[in-house]
């Protein structure tokens, strides 16, 4: 059930196992049984995030000149003290050539903004959109990253300057963030 629909209802399911086998199951078992059952359709989140720099050398290939630009830091014990050769991502950005090129036809205006990502892995994704001719938007670049804090920003500010708007004379609009400020000085 899961499979052909993930956005099956725990109450709908309970319904389900209710007329199927005569017996009702608590919330709680219906709701960890989903969890399990999209677990084997999609994969568990260690091997979403093991899987992701395969995903990113495909996109790369598959899509020319994407720009894509991956951090990742020391692994730590619960010591604290580095684990050798263990890396844990970090933060991400990417830019598709299709976007990067097309912001030449766009106004000299970017406007950043992120957004909370919820799940296992907290994080922020940030975005840079502009405004074609036409008052359209036009997304020109995603990070994922900590959280809204300085390095963060920076990250991303830093990277879609060098990729996506080396030239001069663009007017950036965002929310005042502390951070952006930070990030941008």
């Amino acid at each position: 059930m899961v499979e052909e629909n993930e956005q099956l209802t725990i109450p709908t399911f309970i319904a389900f196992v209710r007329q199927e086998f005569g017996y009702t199951i608590t919330y709680r078992k219906a709701w960890l049984t989903k969890q399990w059952s999209l677990e084997q359709v999609y994969g568990n989140w260690e091997e979403s995030y093991n899987i992701l720099p395969k995903y990113l050398q495909a996109l790369q290939l598959f899509i020319p000149r994407t720009v894509v630009k991956i951090q990742t830091i020391l692994a730590l014990d619960e010591s604290n003290q580095p684990i050798p050769n263990k890396v844990i991502f970090h933060q991400l950005f990417w830019s598709f050539k299709a976007s990067i090129d097309a912001f030449a036809f766009c106004k000299p205006i970017v406007q950043i903004n992120g957004t909370w990502l919820y799940g296992r892995y907290k994080g922020t994704l940030l975005v840079a959109v502009a405004q074609d001719g036409a008052n359209n938007i036009f997304p020109l670049a995603f990070a994922i990253v900590e959280g809204e804090i300085t390095d963060g920003w920076h990250f991303f500010l830093q990277n879609l300057r060098t990729h996506v708007t080396p030239q001069h004379g663009i007017c950036l609009i965002f929310d005042r963030h502390e951070s952006i400020k930070s990030a941008y000085k």
